[in-house]
């Protein structure tokens, strides 16, 4: 038989010590704490806390959709409220969203085809987006891979100079240059590094005003022994960058008494037909010569070898003419 008492205490863990210094509980006691807990002071008057834990290691087999994968082990010695964490918390990585940048006209020249020889004025305008990246440090224009203009606010509006395009694309980008984004924690309140932003620089897709040259076709009054370059760019109609397999369709007004059809080098035309007849063979009609055209400027400016088509009618047309030109 048991020849100590015990006296049952109940309180706060953190006032256990307080309690036995003052004499309220000493060795064999019992306590029961308002966290759920039961212990009891042992002999020495040393403060012994019954936690139910697990005895073994037990392994998660044939569930899932828990906080722990199936096939994980559950370790001996795990409270009742640390394995309730694993079954039923799992953690959500944090997501992180990638800054970007765009460049966009701003009152000039358009993204596009222009014809060769047009003088363009580039009027862009690069914004930043921070989402969860660091602060922009810079934010660049850059023509052909050269900056040519630099801020450290978004957005940042570049101004260029004028610039005669020629046979060619003139490219811009934006570039921002930014910091280390901040790290943000999981849906447990835990810091989520993968994935964050590292400091670094991102350039936007490309901004391209591409020079192309135009052909050229219409009719006239007269007649045309030797076309040039200012009679072809005359010419009612035009379109840049024709490309074979292109068919074009010509009303030839009556009074008309010739018809012209200009492509840049290395165009040719295929095939001419005379609509309202269904006259295929029409291209023979046309006696074919190797102009010089300039280019937007006109003159003698971006002189380039176009390929000319010329049809003069014996007598004016007296009635309207309809016709189609295949491209090669």
């Amino acid at each position: 038989m048991a020849v100590k008492k015990s006296k049952v205490g109940f309180g706060r863990r953190e006032d256990i010590e307080s309690a036995k210094s003052s004499g309220l509980i000493d060795e064999y006691d019992i306590l029961l704490l308002d966290n759920g807990e039961v212990g009891w002071l042992d002999a020495e008057k040393e403060t012994v806390i019954n936690t139910p834990r697990t005895q073994t290691s037990i392994q998660v087999n044939g569930v899932t959709g828990l906080g722990i994968e199936n096939g994980s082990t559950i370790d001996a010695g795990k409270t009742i409220d640390e394995i309730v964490k694993m079954l039923v918390q799992k953690s959500v990585p944090a997501t992180y969203t990638k800054p970007t940048v765009a460049l966009a006209n701003n009152g000039g020249q358009a993204a596009g085809a222009v014809e060769a020889g047009t003088s363009v004025t580039p009027k862009l305008r690069a914004t930043f987006t921070q989402n969860d990246a660091g602060a922009l440090t810079k934010l660049e224009v850059l023509k052909g891979g050269s900056s040519v203009g630099t801020g450290s606010a978004s957005p940042y509006d570049y101004s260029g100079s004028a610039i005669v395009i020629g046979d060619e694309s003139i490219t811009f980008t934006a570039k921002a240059t930014y910091g280390e984004g901040a790290i943000k924690n999981d849906n447990l309140g835990q810091p989520s590094p993968n994935g964050h932003i590292a400091a670094g620089s991102i350039t936007s897709s490309n901004y391209t005003i591409t020079g192309q040259r135009k052909a050229f076709w219409g009719s006239g009054t007269g007649t045309v022994d030797n076309a040039t370059s200012d009679q072809i760019r005359k010419l009612t109609n035009a379109r840049l960058n024709v490309t074979a397999g292109t068919n074009i369709s010509l009303k030839v007004e009556t009074g008309q008494q010739y018809i012209m059809f200009a492509l840049p080098s290395p165009r040719t035309l295929k095939q001419v037909i005379y609509d309202d007849l269904g006259d295929k063979g029409m291209l023979s009609s046309f006696t074919k010569t190797t102009v010089q055209v300039a280019d937007a400027r006109g003159g003698s400016n971006g002189l380039m070898d176009y390929n000319c088509y010329v049809y003069n009618l014996s007598v004016p047309c007296s009635a309207p003419m309809n016709f189609t030109f295949v491209i090669a």
